[in-house]
């Protein structure tokens, strides 16, 4: 079911600690004893014997507090925290047609954050299974980590890796197809990447935009502003409409918490129980994540409603575990941080020895950053607090997103674009509707992607991770005794890399996808030299071997596009087009 306002709380039974959660009604206003305030919220708590009376809190209740009003988010324990709502004219501002599907009724951030909160997510009755994808027109994504309409996708790396870029790319590509009604996007970061000038004229593009002054601030502060342009996506979803939201950060919600979390222990006087804290983390996070969805029809026969695609994009350090080994040595070199030993851990569990040995394997650093991405404490001090909650609140992100992209550092520094990590890239299929029948479930497609993507990319994600593991790479010193089949198959897979790197407003269509694809990993192009084929496939929409085929195999790029398949007849065109280029580009060798 979807997630409602509830209270929590940690009863025994039979010896062991269980997490109960009691829905509480959503209040329109109330009076409530403050605990703690500042500019960035307020923790606050009904009044005695009130909890279930006219006067309990409940997320979307109103609180009066010196002048200012505050609209509970969250619970924490016993508390409530309530974001700051009087100031979010000076905050923020939509830039886009006030009559456009986001409407006049939602300029005004304040009342719209507080109709977001009551609000209650949409239950598994109310959503149907995945019928559509969201072309990105990025070949690595609508590869490795599809998007399909009424999901919810977390792109999360270091500063720097190119998140808003790809966030970008997605809505230009989403408003370029008509794919969606209505694309927005809330703004904090002043320097993202702006859509194209014709598209930002367009009826259905609107963005919130963050004021300069107020982004240096607090972020918490902007909780009511983020769960504003979350509510103007939800009036368009229900009114019928195809809707992406992009949110270009996470920190608002974020930051409130561990704010609420730091001011629920000082007023206990001690840390919160782990698993109330972990509960009331995942309520939380849940009640932004879980609005993505699509909607049965009004009239409950079955037909599709409205849907709310939601990308929202996080920056952080604790993926840095699962990046490359390479590019983890580096960045450990580089910050000189404390390299642990194995035996630094003799007196841990047997499991979480395991593990660690399985990170040694795959040449991962066992150091503070990368120990605090699995949720391992280091030996010497325990680990500090933040890097643990941090990491439990990244992995509890993930675990409730219906896919995650993950950045590298040390790709993006090579100037790779997209910079992703294919073994921690990924999405899920097939959530639907409570209601549906066994013989409906088998009958009901998984996959969002094309069926020509799906034939080609079928294992792709997996080889590309054992690629990227050193121990399952043929040794370079040894390449004579390897078994020709391994070296033949790491060629191909460092052709699949190339062919994912494509520069921004590069697109690439599904069938164009399906073909490169074919070529990279059917080794079309393996009578050149490596190097070359490399540069022939790299640059998405703008690579050499792209521009051949759209000229010299227009019709069977068109075919595929139109059949969904490639077809004995298609890649026997493809195969004739193919020779014609390798010749293209021997002579072209020839002549240099």
């Amino acid at each position: 079911a979807g997630i409602h306002s509830f209270a929590t709380r940690v009863v025994r039974f039979a010896g062991r600690r269980h997490v109960l959660m009691r829905t509480l009604r959503a209040a329109s206003s109330s009076t409530a004893q403050v605990v703690r305030a500042s500019e960035a919220g307020l923790l606050a708590q009904a009044p005695p014997g009130e909890l279930e009376g006219k006067d309990a809190l409940a997320r979307g209740s109103v609180v009066h507090h010196e002048g200012r009003r505050y609209v509970c988010a969250f619970s924490v324990d016993r508390y409530w925290f309530a974001a700051p709502v009087g100031s979010t004219r000076k905050l923020v501002h939509w830039l886009g047609r006030a009559d456009s599907n986001v409407g006049a009724n939602h300029i005004d951030a304040a009342e719209a954050s507080i109709a977001c909160l009551k609000r209650p997510t949409p239950t598994q009755q109310d959503r149907l299974p995945l019928a559509e994808c969201m072309p990105t027109g990025i070949l690595a994504v609508d590869t490795l980590a599809p998007v399909g309409k009424g999901q919810s996708m977390l792109v999360c790396g270091p500063h720097g890796t190119g998140k808003s870029t790809l966030a970008r790319e997605v809505l230009e590509q989403a408003l370029t197809l008509q794919a969606v009604d209505q694309a927005l996007r809330f703004r904090l970061d002043p320097c993202a990447p702006l859509i194209g000038p014709p598209l930002q004229c367009a009826d259905a593009f609107a963005e919130l935009v963050v004021a300069p002054e107020a982004a240096q601030q607090a972020p918490a502060m902007l909780l009511a502003p983020m769960f504003a342009a979350v509510d103007a996506a939800e009036a368009a979803r229900d009114s019928g409409k195809h809707v992406l939201l992009v949110l270009d950060t996470i920190a608002p919600l974020l930051d409130a918490w561990n704010l609420a979390l730091r001011w629920a222990e000082d007023a206990l006087g001690q840390p919160l129980d782990d698993e109330v804290a972990a509960a009331q983390r995942r309520g939380c996070f849940a009640s932004l994540l879980e609005r993505a969805a699509c909607l049965v029809g009004k009239d409950n026969c079955g037909t599709r409603g409205g849907s709310l695609t939601l990308v929202i994009l996080a920056e952080t350090e604790t993926m840095a575990a699962v990046s490359s080994p390479s590019g983890m040595k580096r960045a450990s070199g580089a910050s000189g941080q404390i390299i642990h030993a194995l035996g630094d851990f003799a007196d841990r569990k047997e499991t979480e020895r395991l593990r660690l040995q399985r990170l040694v394997e795959r040449g991962v650093l066992l150091t503070d950053a990368s120990l605090a991405a699995v949720g391992i404490a280091p030996p010497s001090h325990g680990g500090s607090r933040g890097s643990r909650a941090e990491a439990a609140a990244m992995r509890e992100l993930q675990s409730l997103s219906d896919g995650q992209i993950v950045l590298d550092a040390a790709a993006a520094a090579a100037s790779e674009f997209p910079a992703l990590v294919p073994g921690a890239t990924f999405s899920r299929f097939g959530l639907g509707s409570a209601n549906n029948t066994s013989q409906q479930a088998k009958q009901q497609h998984r996959d969002v992607r094309p069926p020509a993507l799906q034939a080609v990319a079928a294992h792709l994600r997996t080889q590309l991770a054992l690629e990227q593991e050193s121990r399952f790479r043929p040794d370079k010193r040894q390449v004579e005794a390897a078994v020709d089949v391994d070296i033949v198959q790491s060629v191909r897979m460092r052709a699949v890399r190339a062919a994912l790197l494509q520069p921004p407003r590069a697109p690439m269509q599904s069938a164009e996808m399906a073909a490169v694809l074919l070529v990279a990993c059917g080794g079309a192009l393996d009578a050149l030299p490596e190097e070359q084929a490399v540069q022939a496939l790299r640059g998405g929409a703008e690579s050499a071997l792209l521009q051949h085929l759209r000229t010299a195999a227009s019709r069977t790029l068109q075919r595929i596009e139109d059949e969904q398949q490639v077809s004995m007849e298609s890649a026997r065109e493809l195969e004739v087009a193919l020779r014609l280029f390798v010749e293209l580009q021997r002579a072209s060798a020839a002549a240099v």
